[in-house]
């Protein structure tokens, strides 16, 4: 079995004396003209680009191979991350659209409505309302008509330095203020430098080695100058008495494999990066190591015993404990609450709740279940629900976050992380699970999540029973189930069930369900808080549907 990995970062403040300051700030430029040239080289038609070797005899600057290898990862993740991002920007404008769409078309209708019945004054509100409604359609038509051609073109315009600062620049007129905003973009430009290790290079890095110091729990930094600097600053630079808040497990080990692969060459030695990023109080040092899994088998928490269902939601994790058979035993909530938060303090949310999940997991001894979904798929299924609680929780949703973290600890706890296919887990949840065992959609979604990684099917009951506002007690069967996949069969079931759940509430969905007592507290329960519904026809409701004959 191959050992699960995962690479974590770390990070120290670096206490630097004047020159070593000083050659990191010039390492720094150097490292950065060399990374803009290379992204402006990829920019250039593919039959016009340059390799490495022509690329560096071009330049005229004889980095190492490991060096160029840092500024070309360094590039390659800036492209995706906003690849990435135009991605998602697209999927939110193209979800934005077609809720506006809908908008206007109401708009309209009620507009030609009102003016029919004589109300000036309240159509001159809609027509002005239409109005503004047109302008915001027009101009997110316009952002989407960019991001699809930029897109189309390959195009990557990425501002070294941040639009914001360079936008900033239009609104200097003074020679003073000019010359302060020059030497803030030349900063801004030029305030990180990445090295990349290997396995087989010595401690993990040629560039920067980081081995142990005499001080417990410390290390010391050997950082390899570049050959031009090396007339000012030597060879190296040594940084000692380098310590880790978090993560001194992990380096040790690193620090230790690497150690012992100087003096038995079969062992395979651990890959150090090491990030320097300097800001307003100084270098700070990113150190990202691998971060193994237990290495038998035997060592890892696995689904002998059942799973632990989780669905991720924008404010909370709906968690729902199985056994092996698919039954459930208990659920749990994990809140989210995002809103109202910097980034900082959703990282410390997001962290308490994955920890207080796993803890549960362990505690249970079992393995965790969550969705093969990605913050497209997932942003999409809650940007259709039209209202402004929705649009909050959205807008601090850190769906890629949870899921990392999740990863990330079960790895480090040895506990089994499983991921299946999300499509129709609300729908056969709020179906089949919701009412019969008093879960919410959410629970409902988290306990078909976990039965699916056993491959139970999840069959539509033969009939739903339900009942609307006015106490009348309904029966619905399904649509007979066609020679059709299972993917075309549940999308027909739901546009089926979509517009029944509206006008019913289901109690439900099984035939076999006959105990009067359980479907009357479901009753009390499910229509307690719904408007205009009295205690006496809730109770009135209860009694219709307890006698009831499919019951």
């Amino acid at each position: 079995m191959d050992t699960l990995t995962k690479t974590l970062t770390f990070e120290t403040r670096l206490d630097l004396i004047h020159e070593q300051d000083a050659a990191l700030y010039q390492y720094a430029e150097l490292w950065n003209q060399v990374k803009f040239r290379w992204f402006a080289n990829l920019q250039k038609p593919k039959a016009q680009q340059l390799n490495r070797t022509q690329f560096m005899h071009e330049m005229g600057m004889p980095f190492s191979y490991r060096v160029f290898q840092g500024v070309r990862q360094s590039i390659k993740g800036l492209i995706q991350s906003y690849q990435t991002n135009r991605n998602n920007r697209l999927v939110t404008l193209d979800v934005k659209i077609k809720q506006l769409e809908k908008t206007l078309n109401k708009l309209k209708k009620r507009c030609d409505h009102v003016a029919e019945k004589g109300c000036p004054q309240q159509a001159k509100q809609l027509r002005n309302r239409l109005r503004q409604k047109e302008v915001k359609l027009r101009r997110w038509q316009r952002k989407q008509a960019a991001l699809v051609a930029e897109k189309q073109e390959n195009k990557t315009p990425i501002c070294f330095g941040g639009r914001k600062l360079l936008k900033e620049r239009q609104t200097l007129k003074s020679n003073e203020g000019v010359r302060d905003w020059q030497c803030r973009w030349h900063e801004a430009r030029h305030r990180e430098f990445l090295l990349v290790g290997s396995h087989d290079e010595s401690w993990g890095c040629q560039n920067a080695q980081l081995s142990p110091s005499e001080q417990e729990d410390a290390y010391q930094l050997k950082l390899l100058v570049p050959h031009q600097l090396r007339a000012t600053f030597g060879t190296t630079i040594n940084i000692d008495h380098l310590q880790f808040k978090h993560g001194k497990a992990a380096i040790a080990q690193a620090v230790w494999q690497n150690q012992v692969k100087k003096h038995d060459q079969s062992i395979k030695g651990q890959p150090l990066s090491f990030r320097f990023k300097r800001d307003k109080k100084g270098w700070r040092l990113l150190v990202s190591v691998e971060v193994a899994g237990p290495t038998e088998q035997a060592e890892w928490i696995d689904d002998d015993q059942g799973v632990i269902g989780v669905d991720v939601n924008p404010d909370h994790l709906a968690v729902v404990e199985l056994d092996r058979n698919g039954n459930p035993l208990q659920h749990r909530t994990f809140d989210l609450p995002l809103h109202y938060k910097n980034d900082a303090q959703r990282a410390a949310i997001i962290g308490d709740a994955v920890r207080d999940l796993m803890d549960f997991a362990a505690q249970q001894s079992k393995a965790v279940v969550i969705e093969k979904l990605d913050f497209q798929q997932k942003k999409r299924q809650y940007q259709k629900q039209d209202h402004p609680q929705y649009a909050r929780m959205l807008n601090a949703f850190a769906y890629g976050k949870i899921k990392d973290l999740i990863e990330t600890q079960s790895i480090k706890r040895g506990i089994r992380l499983y991921h299946v296919n999300p499509a129709y887990t609300s729908l056969l949840g709020r179906m089949k699970y919701r009412d019969r065992h008093g879960f919410s959609d959410h629970h409902a979604a988290a306990l078909v999540i976990g039965r699916r990684h056993y491959g139970f099917k999840e069959k539509p009951p033969k009939q739903l029973i339900g009942i609307n506002a006015k106490g009348t007690v309904k029966t619905e069967h399904p649509p007979v189930r066609m020679a059709l996949g299972d993917y075309q069969y549940y999308n027909k079931l739901q546009r089926w069930y979509r517009p029944l759940e509206k006008s019913l509430d289901f109690l439900s969905g099984w035939r076999h369900f006959r105990r009067v007592n359980r479907v009357s507290y479901s009753v009390e329960a499910r229509l307690d808080g719904r408007p205009g519904m009295s205690p006496d026809l809730i109770q009135e409701s209860a009694t219709l549907l307890s006698a009831h004959p499919a019951l």
